[in-house]
């Protein structure tokens, strides 16, 4: 009498049994990997997926690349146990165009020069179009529906200053970013979600030919995630792509690193002198700070735009651990907890507490109004 009377003060019912995945949903961070850049496996990014899905691939560099802004490619698979649950991350792909038939004929005639390096040349296109297109031959799915993501949009265009900066210097370029949702239906039955970030860079040019203007297009997409799932259970992959997009932290020391990489790749093209070797001698000396996590839960690194894509979504809901620090976790629960390695539990039964009954360290989390 006296062990369940403390088990109800604790919170915890006497006679139940919990069971993970029916009375709580448990959240770990999934980190991808890039083993081979840097002479050790060092975190690209990270991102929440619920506990035990298993995930293939990674961050893969590209030597020899003739497109330097595909050069590292970001390919990951992560399934859940039962493989009902799909996601896809796929590589960023740029491609190139010109309006002035002159200079395109051009340029694809230099594109058969195997010396000539550039990327693909093909018309551009914004976000929903690259979805109905590029993004539903990867996946291998129906597009049934796309929609722009305009709250996201906004604050893309808002987040790039580089229009201002370009005016204001004198430059003819301007920057359009886009982004677009759309639904799947797969050739097996299943049902999905897709999503999109193109940004094109048109920059204006005298066309001596004519006498007016042409010009020339850089479109890059480097957002394109897609969830494929079990008919009839859309609401909850909403949530679980939510989830993962909304809590996605790039660790900012690798990104500074490749970025280096990649400038000295693209800095060996222009003088031909440098050795890729060397360049990643360079590189091993960020090692050290590529290994630590904070990245994952400081304001640094979190990226707004990730964000913004949980709202989108519409499937993820915002809870705080009495701190300035927020995160947004997969909706429809009335109970979250937080441990220090980036895991998180979810529940509806407010007698369940995994201080209790996992005998674990666990924070609680109070929701966000």
């Amino acid at each position: 009498m006296l062990v369940s009377g403390l088990l109800v003060a604790l919170g915890c019912a006497p006679d139940k049994k919990f069971v993970e995945g029916q009375d709580y949903v448990v959240l770990e961070r999934l980190r991808v990997m890039d083993t081979a850049g840097f002479g050790e496996p060092v975190a690209a990014y990270s991102f929440l997926v619920p506990k035990g899905w298993q995930s293939q691939g990674g961050i893969t560099w590209k030597v020899g690349e003739t497109c330097t802004s595909e050069a590292i490619e970001n390919r990951v698979t992560v399934r859940s146990p039962d493989g009902a649950y799909q996601i896809d991350v796929f590589p960023t792909r740029q491609w190139d165009w010109w309006d002035d038939p002159m200079t395109l004929q051009a340029q694809r005639e230099q594109q058969q020069n195997p010396l000539f390096r550039r990327c693909p040349i093909a018309e551009p296109m914004d976000a929903a179009a690259f979805l109905q297109g590029p993004m539903a031959q990867m996946t291998g799915a129906t597009v049934t529906h796309v929609e722009p993501a305009e709250q996201l949009g906004q604050l893309l265009r808002e987040s790039q200053q580089a229009n201002q900066m370009y005016q204001q210097a004198g430059v003819p370029l301007e920057s359009r970013p886009s982004a677009a949702v759309a639904t799947l239906a797969y050739p097996d039955g299943g049902v999905g979600l897709a999503l999109a970030v193109v940004n094109c860079l048109v920059a204006q040019m005298p066309n001596l030919a004519t006498g007016g203007q042409s010009a020339s297009y850089q479109c890059v997409a480097q957002t394109q995630v897609a969830l494929e799932a079990p008919a009839g259970r859309e609401a909850e992959a909403r949530q679980i792509l939510a989830t993962a997009m909304s809590s996605l932290r790039l660790n900012p020391n690798w990104q500074q690193a490749a970025s280096q990489i990649l400038q000295d790749v693209r800095n060996m093209e222009m003088a031909e002198t440098a050795k890729r070797a060397a360049i990643l001698k360079e590189a091993q000396e960020y090692s050290a700070n590529l290994q630590k996590r904070t990245w994952e839960g400081s304001e640094a690194s979190r990226d707004r735009i990730n964000e913004a894509w949980g709202q989108t979504l519409r499937g993820v809901e915002a809870w705080s651990d009495g701190t300035d620090t927020t995160v947004e976790l997969q909706a429809g629960y009335g109970e979250a907890w937080s441990r220090p390695d980036g895991s998180y539990i979810l529940s509806n039964d407010p007698l369940f507490d995994p201080n209790v009954v996992l005998q674990e360290d666990w924070k609680r989390l109070a929701k966000k109004p």
